[in-house]
C-alpha cells in the first residue's frame, strides 16, 4: 500500500526524505515524469513499469536509476491517481524498501512529462 499525501501543492510544498532513524537523505539524483499509464491495474504493475521507463519525454525505455524518483499519473480506474515512486540506492524494485506515495488531492500545476528539477518537489 502506498503512503498517502492528501493535500500536496505543486510549486509550493516540498517533501523531505528521511532515513528510518530520522536523519535527512539527499535529494533524488534524477527525477522525471513518466507518461500517463492507462494499463497498470495494480500498484506493483505501475511500479514495475516506472522502473522500466521513468521518462515519458524520451523514446525507448529509461530505467529508474538508483537514488532516483519518478512522478506518474495512473489512469486505470483500479488505481487511478498521481504517484511518486522513489528508488533507494539499489535496483531493481524492492516493494518493501522503495517508497511509493499517492499524491491524493494535489493542487498546482503538475510538472511536464520528462526531466524535473528535484528542487521543485523535494527539500
Amino acid at each position: 500500500a502506498p503512503d498517502r499525501i492528501t493535500d500536496f501543492a505543486f510549486n509550493s510544498d516540498k517533501i523531505s526524505l528521511l532515513s528510518a532513524t530520522g536523519s535527512p537523505l539527499p535529494l533524488p539524483s534524477a527525477f522525471s515524469r513518466a507518461a500517463d499509464n492507462p494499463t497498470a491495474a495494480t500498484l506493483l504493475q505501475l511500479a514495475n513499469r516506472m522502473f522500466a521507463d521513468a521518462n515519458g519525454a524520451l523514446a525507448g525505455n529509461q530505467p529508474l536509476a538508483p537514488n532516483a524518483a519518478v512522478l506518474v499519473r495512473a489512469t486505470n480506474s483500479a488505481i487511478a491517481g498521481t504517484y511518486l515512486l522513489i528508488n533507494d540506492p539499489v535496483s531493481p524494485l524492492n516493494a518493501n524498501i522503495d517508497l511509493l506515495i499517492n499524491l491524493t488531492g494535489h493542487s498546482g500545476t503538475l510538472p511536464a512529462i520528462g526531466t524535473i528539477d528535484a528542487n521543485r518537489v523535494f527539500a
